[in-house]
Order: structure tokens, then C-alpha cells, then sequence
């Protein structure tokens, strides 16, 4: 079989296990060229000289804003090119023991980016040439326009840029993938998925003390902003004490990750009655293992979350509270257009790192829930354990992040009700429900695809 055969076919079994990476991967793609191709839209539209500078404006927006969501985009590509590689080391290991090359092995990697890169752009750009249809017609409601025809609206330089960027991100899973397999010895790969990732207990003493310092560095920088406000920037010694409450903030969250899995699992695991339960004893160590291991990405994820919530909500206050002055239209329009930009690339970000991880973590654990199913676990009894973990994995950084998210809105909300009548709490409504949809729906897919690999 030739390097092209095998990596078509390596392409279409990952895309059965892991469709929730290509599909972020094209839904990132098409958002990123539906923002892009903004200026494009006019041709939709009457507009006359100060709507289409305004227009023109909110591009050149976009374009400040297209490094850096490309940036993070590419972070997830090869954050999940990472866990793929290491979910095939055994495959890998097998080629070698058959005697191919480390070349060949590379060869066909670098294969099955291309083929990866081609159909996520290819898909993902005629998604986004799709949704930019509708994108117009927002655009022309919000300049306060009417499109009195309609003209298929096409950008060759959002094209461009897509491939650029995109290119760039698979260009590094390559370099990264090939560094990574000329570095591995043969009994490493063949008996990775046998080397279980090491930890160290913390003790229970330890852990109840770091959780009450992760609560009371929460609690402070909570009351830091709140009462320094976000008018206090622009005073060098109110702007201190507001970094002072970001830098708490962030430690408190990564230290409440780290002491939960030793401080509340443990504590549930007193309770005899709740722990010899079904399999509570087994869901218990799996969840227990996982937050040991996994606390720095449910640190990030949480922070992301709070990041897409607070720049949704504020961003769609504040540019209602501007669209109420005229001269002020294009302001609104770039702010609306930034906030759910990033909001929404956050959400897709977070939310995919979390599924690709549990996918992997069901994938390996494959043999746990074969033992279990031979010693007398029912299907139900094992989908019950799955969903509980999963459940979890995705509800603690989300419950932290709306807690940071509320503090946040609640800062925001002096400075946007001096500009209109506008509550920023109301609108946050509306953050919620695109924030329940997509996260919600990661969720569910991540679920019922972990499901099928452990039945």
C-alpha cells in the first residue's frame, strides 16, 4: 500500500473517532473568513460614502483581529494533532516493527495533514462563502440600510488569508510531527498506551488548605474590582490594584483545580454509601485521576469560557448602549462584530479541548470497561459512569467561569449604563443561551461518541 493509500485511510478511521476536531477545525475556518470578508459585502448594498467608510472601517477591525485568532485556532489544531499522535503510538510502533522507515513513517503523516488541511479549508471556506450571505444582510440591518438586490458575495483576500493562516498552523503540525517520531524509541511506542501517566497524591491536609487559599485569592480579587471599578484604569494606582486582582484571580483558579481533586473527590469518597454505589467507586478514581493530571487545561478552559461569556455579553451592551447615537454607528459595529468574533472562536476553543480530551481518555480506558462489562457491569451501569465523568469534566470550569464572568459584567455595567439605558445583565441572557447551545452540544456529542467506543 502506497503512502497516499494508507493515509486516506488513517484520515477517514480518525475522522469516525475524532469528528469533533475536523468539524471545529471547519466551523473556525468559515468564521474566520466570514469576519474577513467583510468589506466584500457592499456590493449588496446601497451605500453611500460615510456608510461605506464605515464599512471599510470594521474590516480593517477584522484584520487587527486576524493574527490572533488565527493564533488561537492554531493552538487547537496542533493541541489536538497532539493528542491524535499519541492515541496511534502503538500503530506507529507496529510500522517500525514491520520495518518501515521513521521517514516513511513521517511521510505518511505528513500525508494525512495535507489531506486534513485540504478538506477543513476547502469545507470550511465554501461553509463561511455560504454564511457570509446571510453575514450581509446583518451587516446592511445594523448600517440601517436596504439591499435592493442581491449579488453572491465573494472575498479572494479572505481566501487568501484563510489559506495563509491555516497553512501556517498544519505547516507546524508537521514540523512538530516529524521532531516527534524521529525522537521515539520502538518500545516506547509499542507500549505507550500501557504507561499510565504518573502523578503524585496530594495529601488530604494539603489539599483542604490550598482550596481555602484558592477561595479567599478568588474572594479578594473579586472585591479588588468590584471596588476599584473599570473608570479606576485610567488612575496608576486604581490600575495596580487591578492587576494585583487579575494575577489573584488567575492563581485562585488554577489552585482550585489543582486541590479539587484532592479535596472534594476524597470528601465524597467518605460517604459509604454514596461510594460503594454502582460503580460511584470507579467513576470517583477515574475523575480523581483526571483533575490530578488535567488541571492546567481546565484552568485555560475556564478562563476561555469566562473570556467568551464577558466579551459576548459586554461587547453586545456596550455597542447597543453607541448605536443609539448616529455618529457613533460604526463604533457599535466593529465593537458588536469583535466581541462575538472572539467570543465565539473562545467557546469553540475551550469546548473542543475538552472533547478531544475526554475522547481520548474513553479510547484508553477501553479496557477498564471491558474488565468491568466481563465482571457483571450492565451497558447502562458503564454509559451512566461515562456521563457522569464527562458531566463534570465539562460543568467545573464552566460553574467557576460564570462566577468570573458575573464579576466581570457587574464592573462593566457602571460604565455602559452611563452611555444608555442599557442592562448589560439582560443581554448577557443572550451570551447564555449561544454559550448553553455550542457548549452544551460539545457536551452531547462528546457523550454519545465516547459512549459508542466504550459499547
Amino acid at each position: 500500500m502506497n503512502t497516499f493509500k494508507m493515509a486516506f485511510r488513517n484520515v477517514c478511521k480518525s475522522f469516525r473517532g475524532y469528528g469533533i476536531y475536523f468539524l471545529t477545525i471547519m466551523v473556525g475556518v468559515a468564521l474566520f473568513y466570514i469576519f474577513n470578508s467583510i468589506a466584500s459585502q457592499s456590493v449588496m448594498m446601497e451605500l453611500n460614502r460615510d456608510t461605506r467608510l464605515t464599512l471599510l472601517g470594521i474590516s480593517r477591525e477584522m484584520d487587527m483581529l486576524s493574527g490572533f485568532v488565527a493564533a488561537i485556532l492554531g493552538f487547537l489544531i496542533v493541541y489536538a494533532n497532539a493528542f491524535l499522535l499519541r492515541r496511534r503510538k502503538k500503530e506507529l510502533g507496529i510500522y517500525m516493527i514491520l520495518g518501515m522507515k521513521k521517514r516513511k513513517i513521517s511521510s505518511i503523516l505528513l500525508a494525512e495533514t495535507f489531506l486534513v488541511g485540504l478538506v477543513s479549508l476547502a469545507v470550511g471556506v465554501l461553509l463561511g462563502i455560504f454564511l457570509s450571505q446571510g453575514m450581509a444582510l446583518v451587516t446592511a440591518k445594523l448600517l440601517g440600510v436596504s439591499v435592493s438586490r442581491f449579488a453572491f458575495v465573494f472575498s479572494a483576500d479572505a481566501v487568501r488569508k484563510s489559506v495563509k493562516y491555516f497553512g501556517v498552523a498544519f505547516l507546524v503540525v508537521v514540523l512538530f510531527n516529524m521532531v516527534h517520531i524521529n525522537r521515539q524509541k520502538l518500545l516506547n511506542l509499542i507500549y505507550a498506551e500501557k504507561r499510565a501517566p504518573q502523578f503524585h497524591k496530594i495529601p488530604m491536609t494539603v489539599s483542604i488548605i490550598l482550596f481555602i487559599v484558592s477561595v479567599i485569592c478568588l474572594g479578594v480579587a473579586y472585591h479588588l474590582m468590584l471596588t476599584t471599578g473599570l473608570i479606576g484604569f485610567f488612575d496608576e494606582t486604581k490600575r495596580t490594584t487591578q492587576l494585583i486582582s487579575v494575577i489573584l484571580g488567575v492563581v485562585g483558579t488554577l489552585l482550585f483545580f489543582f486541590s479539587l481533586s484532592g479535596f472534594l473527590l476524597r470528601l465524597i469518597s467518605k460517604s459509604k454509601g454514596v461510594y460503594f454505589k454502582g460503580l460511584n467507586m470507579f467513576t470517583l478514581k477515574q475523575l480523581s485521576s483526571k483533575m490530578h493530571i488535567a488541571f492546567l487545561s481546565q484552568t485555560f478552559v475556564c478562563l476561555m469560557l469566562f473570556l467568551a461569556v464577558s466579551a459576548i455579553s459586554v461587547g453586545y451592551s456596550l455597542s447597543s448602549a453607541l448605536r443609539g447615537n448616529p455618529k457613533e454607528t460604526a463604533a457599535s459595529i466593529g465593537i458588536s462584530y469583535m466581541s462575538f468574533y472572539i467570543g465565539i472562536v473562545f467557546l469553540l476553543t475551550c469546548a473542543s479541548v475538552l472533547a478531544i480530551t475526554q475522547l481520548s481518555e474513553a479510547s484508553d480506558n477501553q479496557a477498564r470497561y471491558k474488565l468491568l462489562e466481563k465482571l457483571g457491569a450492565s451497558d447502562k451501569m458503564l454509559s451512566q459512569s461515562l456521563f457522569t465523568q464527562i458531566f463534570v469534566y465539562f460543568l467545573l470550569p464552566l460553574i467557576l467561569a460564570i462566577a468570573h464572568s458575573f464579576v466581570a459584567i457587574k464592573v462593566m455595567s457602571t460604565v455602559i449604563e452611563l452611555l444608555g439605558d442599557i442592562s448589560i445583565f439582560a443581554t448577557s441572557l443572550t451570551s447564555g443561551g449561544l454559550l448553553v447551545l455550542i457548549y452544551g452540544g460539545y457536551f452531547l456529542v462528546t457523550y454519545l461518541n465516547s459512549r459508542k467506543m466504550i459499547t
